[in-house]
Order: structure tokens, then C-alpha cells, then sequence
């Protein structure tokens, strides 16, 4: 009886580990350039579609793209979605284009697409993510003013209300003796910023190569010398190189822009070109 359970106990044990093995398999083993959630306007208006696009760009060719999960879409419409992918001799590209539509205005954040793969440079199990967008939606309906209104009166009494706390503290205060103020706090030095010189130098180059070639080409051109302008490689994501950019807060926002020119679809380039070009002009 007791040989009976021991050989149960080990097929249960490997048919656990044949379904754990059958899991990974299931994921490609690829490299992960770039992952970019976009949309073709900033400003969508109330009930009126416009396009978000998700573009996974790959080192790898592979016939298709799976285990890519798209961002939670909550208050918005999906009306269309259209996906398609390029394999060639110099990777993948997967874009996947949804037509939504939001019925009341007011800012929308959509949170970050996912995708599960192995990563071929440490052959670990991952979970990338895509940037987050924000959306300010104009054309606000009248139910949504009203409730914005009532927001804004709640906070004002709120208002009051702290205001009120800090009368009180500092009438108790006087009755007690003055602390010394706290030691001030030593920063850590900062890295080279974007108005440097040297990498002001870059970024005239970045933005006259996009002016004289504003299309998808001339895009991929200025990302690279951005690239380089933060000492980042190819082999690098746009995760990564944000990292680099953490404390500058305009190379921040123009990281993304490059990324949706270099590789949005067809019919956003012209507008996310545009785009690139008047955060570049602001830098430059």
C-alpha cells in the first residue's frame, strides 16, 4: 500500500512539472526593442472616435505575436481593432489599432499594455509593459459639470475646514519654546541635463534631420541620436532609457514622442511626426 501512494504521489509530482514546462514553452523566446502605447490626438472630443495603437517592436522574426495583453479600457467604447504583423530580416513589428470612443470629457489615463515572453538575452520568464497615456477628452457633458462643480465645493470646504486646524496650531504654538529647524538635506548631484552644450549639439541634429525628412525614416534618425545624446544603446528599451532620463522632465516627454513617430502606423506618422517636431524645436 504504501509503494501505491509513493507512485501517486510522484505522478502527481510530475504531471505538475510536464503542465509547468508546457507553460514556459508557450512563450516565445524573443528580444524586445520598443513598446508603445499611442493615440493620434491628445485631445479626443466627447463621442467623437479616435485611434490607440499599440506597437511591440522585436529583435526577432516571428510568424506572430500571442500572450500580448491589451490595457484595461474602462469608460471607453471599442468600436474597431485592427492588428497586424511584419517580420523581416531586421525584426518584428506587431501593431494592433483600436477605434474607440468616450461619452463624457475630462482627463483618461490608460493604464500600460502587457506582454509575456522570455527574454532571449537571460532566458528568464518576463512581463513587459508599455508606457501609460493620459487623455484630456474635451466636450464635457452637463452631468459631468455638475459634477465637477460639486467636487470643487467640496473641496473649498475642505479648505475651510484645514485652514482652520492651522489657526488653531499656531495660536497653541506660542505658548511653547522654538525647536531648532531640521539640518537641510544634501542632495545628490545631478546628471548631465539635455541643456548641456554637448548634447544640445545632438539635439540641433535630431531636429534638422527630422525637418528635412519628416517621415518614419527621419524619425528612427533623431530617436537615435537621442539615444545616444543619454549614452544608450540599441539594445536597450524605451523603459530604459526613460530611467536614464528620470530627472529631466522634458527629455521625458519627448522619448515617447520619438517612439510613436519611429514606429506608430502608417496613417499617424504625419501627425506624430508634427508632434516630435514641435517638442524638438522647444529643446533645440
Amino acid at each position: 500500500m504504501q509503494a501505491f501512494f509513493r507512485g501517486a504521489l510522484a505522478l502527481s509530482a510530475a504531471c505538475s512539472l510536464a503542465t509547468v514546462c508546457a507553460g514556459a514553452q508557450a512563450l516565445a523566446r524573443v528580444t524586445v526593442t520598443s513598446f508603445v502605447l499611442s493615440a493620434d490626438t491628445p485631445r479626443p472630443h466627447a463621442g467623437e472616435p479616435f485611434h490607440l495603437a499599440v506597437t511591440l517592436q522585436l529583435r526577432d522574426a516571428v510568424p506572430d505575436v500571442e500572450n500580448l495583453q491589451l490595457p484595461f479600457l474602462a469608460g471607453l467604447d471599442v468600436l474597431g481593432d485592427v492588428r497586424s504583423t511584419s517580420a523581416g530580416a531586421k525584426g518584428t513589428t506587431y501593431r494592433e489599432v483600436l477605434t474607440l470612443v468616450t461619452r463624457d470629457g475630462g482627463r483618461v489615463t490608460i493604464p500600460p499594455a502587457t506582454f509575456d515572453a522570455i527574454d532571449a538575452r537571460s532566458g528568464k520568464a518576463e512581463e513587459y509593459s508599455s508606457n501609460a497615456l493620459t487623455l484630456d477628452v474635451t466636450g464635457a457633458s452637463s452631468s459631468r459639470v455638475v459634477l465637477i462643480v460639486a467636487r470643487l465645493l467640496v473641496s473649498f470646504g475642505v479648505a475651510i475646514a484645514v485652514l482652520g486646524l492651522v489657526l488653531a496650531g499656531l495660536l497653541v504654538r506660542r505658548d511653547f519654546p522654538r525647536t531648532r529647524p531640521p539640518a537641510a538635506v544634501q542632495r545628490e548631484p545631478q546628471p548631465p541635463t539635455a541643456d548641456e552644450p554637448e548634447h544640445r549639439d545632438y539635439l540641433h541634429e535630431a531636429l534638422e534631420r527630422l525637418e528635412r525628412d519628416p517621415t518614419r525614416h527621419g524619425a528612427l534618425e533623431a530617436r537615435g541620436l537621442v539615444w545616444r545624446m543619454v549614452g544608450a544603446s540599441d539594445r536597450e528599451t524605451l523603459a530604459d532609457v526613460m530611467e536614464r532620463a528620470r530627472t529631466q522632465p522634458r527629455l521625458l516627454a519627448l522619448l515617447p514622442l520619438l517612439e510613436r513617430a519611429a514606429f506608430t502606423y502608417d496613417g499617424d506618422v504625419d501627425a506624430a511626426v508634427r508632434n516630435t517636431l514641435v517638442a524638438l524645436r522647444s529643446m533645440a
